[in-house]
């Protein structure tokens, strides 16, 4: 079997940017009890508390730590994201990340957002992606599954109000 290559990595990471960078919510507490997830339980300030891939890729499960270690910058879990109830996204980008998450391009002025069937739908001009949506009072959580050479991957972004 094909181990998967740090180019996939770095292609789910971009994907996590991407996802990343157009949600948000607001205050922090956490919630085992998921709700149906409606747009306004995205509405608000989001950052990311983590990026998983499961199994493991090249020996990595938690790609918001080996983003930031191969960094040395907390970009992304210190990005806030803001899902506006017009259906677009905001980014509050941390001092000395503005080069990083550029590079990511991870938040377009046009980009949009809206809850569908349990699926958050971010669109950037033509590119529409789907994940799975869960939402409780203080966290949300985007899922997607990727096969690769037969394997099949979930891969799952969890934001905290902040």
């Amino acid at each position: 079997m094909k181990t998967p290559s740090m180019k996939n990595l770095a292609n789910y990471l971009m994907l996590f940017v991407f996802a990343a960078a157009m949600l948000a919510c607001s205050k922090d507490s956490d919630d085992p009890t998921p709700e149906t997830p409606s747009g306004n339980a995205v509405e608000g300030t989001w950052k990311i508390k983590a990026m998983n891939v499961d199994p493991a890729q090249n020996g990595i499960t938690d790609v918001l730590a080996y983003f930031e270690a191969l960094t040395g910058k907390k970009c992304l879990s210190e990005t806030e994201l803001t899902f506006k109830s017009n259906g677009t996204v905001g980014a509050k980008v941390p001092i000395g990340c503005d080069d990083i998450l550029d590079q990511a391009d991870v938040v377009d002025d046009a980009s949009k957002w809206a809850v569908k069937d349990k699926k958050i739908v971010l669109t950037e001009g033509s590119d529409v992606t789907e994940f799975d949506l869960e939402t409780g009072a203080n966290e949300m959580k985007w899922s997607s599954t990727e096969e690769e050479d037969g394997v099949k991957y979930k891969i799952t972004i969890v934001f905290k109000k902040s």
